[in-house]
């Protein structure tokens, strides 16, 4: 697959333009929350982000950077994949070149 030809790519802004991920954080913590992740945003996917509160999704961050810095280097990188529940749901916490993405995983 190095070799393949890419034909068209979806954008982050795109996606955020077209209400398919929503950014999570209100600008007054945006700063505290961009020093975790080296100024890349943090979005939701429009289906969690309509279906939980803030407070879910700042709980789902805090064990995010948890796991982040303090399992994650102990693991496997295979097996570098968080996982969580918001209200008996499956959430993943998936982290690109570009952002940090919280979505179920039927959004994926």
């Amino acid at each position: 697959m190095d070799d393949a030809q890419v034909i068209s790519e979806y954008s982050l802004e795109q996606a955020i333009e077209d209400g398919v991920l929503v950014e999570v954080f209100s600008y007054n913590i945006k700063d505290f929350v961009e020093k975790y992740t080296n100024g890349k945003p943090v979005v939701a996917t429009a289906h969690l982000f309509n279906q939980v509160s803030e407070t879910d999704l700042t709980d789902l961050w805090n064990k995010y950077v948890d796991w982040r810095l303090n399992v994650m280097p102990t693991l496997p990188e295979e097996d570098r994949m968080f996982v969580s529940e918001i209200n008996g749901n499956k959430v993943w916490v998936d982290e690109t070149d570009t952002a940090i993405t919280m979505m179920y995983p039927e959004d994926y």
